[in-house]
């Protein structure tokens, strides 16, 4: 029986980590591809119709809404434009996908999952009107704000404010050209903020033994900055752009694992400070 989600405990945000495919949701239907963002606003209906098997990052905005971050003095056409912003169409593959077959709605509140049962698709809109929808962002359409003098702090990469978060996307820049510029992250404790990163494509130039797919979490009072041998290799200054994509969430309460994430944690990856 087909079956589609729907979440009422708050916004949805998929990041496509691999492969491409067609979301279907109460507002339309919207192609996807390896690198998009995919914004699903509190109780919208949707599924994936994949071509091959899809690897996604979600982060549900629990309790609350996604919101573009305020650019201040930068304006709101820096970062990314909200022109490249693309919202599902009510075209010829969403009406087709309509049928009178029997479809679940697997539905989501207060953490626990309720199932409504439909003697039809129930992604069966022929119009909507409003100023809320779902959209799509591609990590290749953000701009990144850097200065060749100094190693800018990540909340300026932020792509989306949630009430009690921030998503930050790190996307290729040059590196900074000043000899007295620090050429990558500072030293730092995470003082306020739980800080974890998902790892999506490229090489990680802060970062030791990090592939695609890994991802990262330093909580609240970690100090941590680069790994010695990316310390080295940025005050050589041998390179002259990054080449890394990556999905930082800033989270302002703890974040705790998951029992299923405990049986792959690399547990040596403290030991990759150490200079060898």
């Amino acid at each position: 029986m087909p079956a589609l989600a729907r979440n009422a405990d708050g916004d949805e945000l998929l990041f496509i980590h691999d492969s491409d495919g067609e979301l279907f949701c109460d507002f339309g239907h919207l192609s996807y591809r390896e690198g998009d963002y995919i914004l699903l606003p509190r109780g919208t209906m949707w599924r994936l119709e994949t071509k091959t098997r899809t690897v996604t990052l979600l982060i549900e905005a629990t309790n609350g809404a996604y919101k573009l971050p305020e650019r201040g003095l930068l304006g709101p056409h820096a970062v990314f434009d909200p022109a490249v912003l693309d919202t599902p169409k009510l075209d010829d593959q969403f009406r087709t996908q309509a049928n009178e077959r029997e479809w679940k709605v697997e539905v989501k509140r207060r953490g626990a999952l309720s199932t409504i049962t439909y003697p039809f698709n129930p992604l069966d809109a022929v119009g909507w009107k409003g100023n809320l929808s779902a959209l799509r962002l591609n990590w290749r359409d953000i701009r990144p704000v850097m200065s060749h003098r100094y190693h800018i702090p990540p909340s300026v990469h932020a792509t989306f404010v949630a009430d009690r978060f921030v998503i930050c996307t790190f996307v290729p820049r040059p590196i900074e050209s000043d000899p007295g510029a620090l050429k990558v992250p500072f030293f730092h404790s995470n003082d306020d903020y739980d800080e974890a990163i998902f790892y999506h494509a490229g090489e990680f130039f802060s970062r030791d033994n990090i592939r695609p797919g890994m991802m990262t979490w330093h909580p609240n009072g970690f100090t941590h900055g680069p790994h010695p041998k990316a310390f080295a290799a940025g005050a050589k200054a041998t390179r002259t752009m990054t080449d890394e994509v990556a999905v930082m969430i800033d989270a302002r309460d703890p974040l705790d694992m998951a029992e299923a994430a405990e049986g792959t944690e690399d547990r040596s990856y403290a030991d990759s400070w150490k200079a060898r």
